[in-house]
């Protein structure tokens, strides 16, 4: 086995070993070859720096792990556990992340994964938080639904909308404990960049002539979902029924595009979006966990 960075073209190879993964973790692949290539070229991201596969002897990719600030991500193909391929990325990744000045060693694994977690947990990982993958179905359709009062709702703009949907976005979640702030090129390219944002299903609630909240939407072809990739309101506007507005009219907008279900991730120290999503008819499907340990005891 050897380690090394990879290059574009191991794109589709590197996909095999996740969707393998999500197989076995989750029933079904949570990531596609568009969303590799989107992640790898995102503008605070370097290939040869921030992500290694494992090769076997006879050269195919086995192994992947990934570096970015909201923490690490090392997935092993099902079919080579138990041959030390984790205790190759998990250094690699610590020394990656102390590299680039994070305060703490976080990784990223499906619940469901406990080889994986007990692997963590001797390592001297601690569980910090989980993350749901919420969903509704749309097969009966969605109504369509009026703002609360003062308020409006339209498509996203996104060469109009992008100073102030990153302002509000930092503005909405600066609070939260996961909270990373990102430049507003950051935002454009992670987000607004993304190569299955639709606008038309992305909406924005204006307040008169101020931004409230909103919503981005991605359309996910092939399954048949609606993904939110956001959802934020202004803290002024908060607890006026805004946010659960944003939901109904885009979920609206989906079972009208044909999209079969509406899905969405929340993290499960954020309790009053988890009762939000509830309340519009969602429920959970599955959960990825974060397991943290201090900087400096894998600093190396």
């Amino acid at each position: 086995m050897r380690l090394r960075a990879p290059v574009p073209d191991d794109a589709p190879a590197v996909l095999a070993v996740m969707v393998a993964r999500d197989m076995v973790d989750l029933g079904a692949p949570d990531y596609t070859l568009e969303d590799l290539r989107d992640e790898w070229n995102l503008s605070d991201f370097n290939l040869a720096t921030d992500a290694v596969v494992v090769e076997a002897g006879d050269q195919r990719i086995v192994g992947y792990a990934i570096v970015r600030s909201p923490g690490a991500l090392a997935v092993v193909a099902p079919r080579v556990k138990g041959q030390g391929i984790g205790a190759l990325l998990l250094p690699w990744a610590e020394r990656r992340e102390h590299e680039l000045g994070h305060d703490r060693h976080r990784q990223w694994v499906a619940a469901s994964n406990t080889r994986g977690r007990d692997f963590l947990l001797a390592a001297g990982y601690g569980q910090e938080r989980s993350y749901w993958r919420m969903v509704r179905s749309l097969a009966d359709g969605a109504d369509p639904v009026s703002p609360p009062s003062g308020f409006e709702l339209r498509p996203l703009d996104v060469d109009r909308d992008a100073v102030a949907l990153h302002a509000l976005n930092q503005a909405s979640f600066s609070a939260n404990a996961d909270f990373r702030r990102e430049t507003l090129d950051e935002f454009r390219d992670e987000h607004l960049g993304a190569h299955d944002l639709d606008p038309g299903l992305s909406v924005v609630g204006r307040h008169g002539d101020d931004y409230a909240g909103f919503l981005l939407a991605r359309r996910w072809r092939d399954e048949g979902v609606g993904f939110v990739d956001i959802l934020a309101v202004y803290p002024d506007h908060q607890r006026r029924g805004l946010g659960s507005s944003l939901l109904r009219a885009a979920f609206h907008g989906f079972a009208a595009a044909g999209l079969r279900e509406a899905a969405l991730g929340v993290a499960s120290d954020n309790p009053r979006a988890l009762g939000l999503y509830e309340g519009v008819g969602m429920a959970a499907r599955y959960r990825f966990d974060t397991y943290e340990r201090p900087m400096s005891a894998g600093a190396t």
